[in-house]
Parts: C-alpha cells; structure tokens; sequence
C-alpha cells in the first residue's frame, strides 16, 4: 500500500509540474481592448482586392485585406506625442471585410478581427515591453498562439527606436 501511495504520489507531482510548465505566464494573452471604437483614430487604412494578401486570412502575414482602423486610449496618445509609450498604453487595429462593386465602390462589411498592442514593461519584458494579441471576428476571446505573437514582435523589431510601433499619428 505505501509503494503506491508513492507512485501516486510521484505521478501527481509529474502531472503538477507538467501542468504548471504548460501554464505558465511567459506568453499571457492581451486582454479585449473594451471601447476601443471610442478611443482616438489614429488614422484608416484599405488594402485592397489588388493586393496580394487581400483574401488572407486575420493574421497571416503579411496581412489579410480590407479596411484597418487605428486605435489608441488615452496613454498610448501621451506616447504619440512624447515618443515614449507607458504601460497601459493599448493600440488596437480593427480589420473589416470589404463590400466593393464591379465600379470599384466600397463600403465596410463584417469585421474579420482586432489585432491588440498592450505596453506592459514587466509582464511582457521579453517582447520588448509590448503584448500582442488578436480576437478573430466578432469575438472578445483572445486567440493568438504563443508562435503569432513571437511573430508579432519579430515583426516590430525594426520599430524598436520607435518603442516598437509602426503606426503614427497626424495632429490635423
């Protein structure tokens, strides 16, 4: 009886550790950005049917087609102005489907996703202080594998003297 309490108790402690390892917080999901649509613009962009990765699907690189808008709260503003980004700065860039006719009109569909920058200098020290994340669709449901966000910050390495950031904002 006590050799397999023991095994049982070494498999249990296998099973710990295994789960704490698969769980731990290396790579945490960004959060929704909840009111984003009320944040400022930062600016609009479309890609278009021309556009090799106009039918792509979110989050395949390049990127996937449609029309993006560019989002960022209140301290991610601060960081447009002074160059420096403080944690709880958030950028988000909604993508929706593009509605076109054969004239070459277009008008925005359904959203196809939200991808979602986060500045947290401690929790996401090893991607240059930045979360990244994207909800897919309609969904507040972050689902970005670990892989889509190391490739999100490989992708804004060559931004680092910008805090990682390729958007800009315009004052008018």
């Amino acid at each position: 009886m006590t050799r397999r309490l023991i095994v049982l108790g070494a498999a249990l402690t296998v099973c710990f550790v295994a789960f704490s390892a698969a769980n731990n917080n290396d790579d945490p999901a960004v959060p929704y950005p909840q009111g984003y649509r009320s944040w400022a613009l930062l600016h609009g962009t479309l890609i278009g049917p021309k556009s090799g990765p106009f039918n792509q699907k979110p989050c395949e690189k390049p990127c996937t087609g449609g029309i993006f808008y560019f989002y960022a709260n209140d301290k991610a503003m601060e960081g447009f102005r002074s160059g420096k980004f403080a944690d709880g700065s958030v950028i988000a860039d909604e993508v929706l489907e593009t509605l076109g006719d054969e004239k070459g009109n277009a008008k925005e569909g359904p959203r196809r996703g939200v991808g979602v920058m986060v500045k947290d200098s401690k929790l996401y020290s090893a991607t240059g202080g930045w979360g990244y994340g994207k909800f897919t669709g309609d969904s507040k449901i972050e689902d970005a594998t670990p892989a889509e966000r190391k490739a999100c910050y490989t992708c804004h390495i060559p931004k680092k003297d910008r805090d990682y950031v390729f958007t800009e904002y315009r004052e008018r």
